[in-house]
């Protein structure tokens, strides 16, 4: 019976080292796989926060050259999503379509745009006037970087509706694209003058 307990007492020592080496593998392992989960969540935020890439492709499928110059279209465009936000509005929606509307005023001249629409907002909330405009034509001018535009205005307020005709001048200059904007087209003076 002695025997026994000196071969169980020598084996002791070697199962202790044995268990030993096993814990710190797992540990390393743990650590390793900690390390490699942290820096797959730092990359997947960083992907996030950059958004996707947008390719373009030709439709034979070769990648397509992107053009920076401003065109007619785009900037037809870019005008009918301003008259959009600027005088399409109710009396709950003015505050959000003007915020709209000012992110295709130049950054300058964003300060002088909120001052002259605040008289509009008070007047619009007062009176629950509603307003929608559909244009009709747009003309571009890009040597004096003017746009011109004709709309059909209705005006609705007190259970009273009026249609009327619209020409608005817009001049405009072109600086950076971004997601609100991707045009890139800022209006830098706006007129509305009676139409004929």
């Amino acid at each position: 019976m002695n025997k026994k307990i000196m071969l169980q007492a020598s084996l002791y020592p070697k199962a202790m080292r044995e268990f030993a080496e096993e814990n710190l593998n797992v540990k390393y392992l743990c650590g390793a796989l900690l390390a490699t989960s942290f820096l797959l969540i730092v990359l997947v935020l960083y992907l996030i926060k950059r958004g996707p890439t947008v390719i373009a492709l030709e439709s034979s499928g070769a990648v397509a050259k992107i053009e920076m110059k401003v065109t007619d279209l785009q900037i037809e465009s870019a005008m009918k999503e301003y008259i959009a936000f600027r005088y399409s509005w109710d009396d709950k929606t003015i505050p959000e379509q003007l915020g709209r509307a000012k992110f295709f005023v130049l950054p300058a001249l964003t300060s002088a745009f909120e001052r002259s629409m605040q008289d509009t907002l008070k007047f619009v909330r007062e009176k629950k006037v509603r307003q929608r405009v559909y244009p009709k034509s747009v003309s571009v001018d890009l040597k004096e970087k003017r746009v011109i535009v004709l709309a059909d205005r209705i005006t609705e307020f007190d259970n009273l509706k009026a249609a009327t005709e619209m020409k608005l001048v817009l001049h405009f200059s072109v600086d950076d694209r971004t997601i609100i904007n991707p045009w890139g087209i800022y209006v830098t003076k706006e007129t509305e003058e009676a139409a004929r």
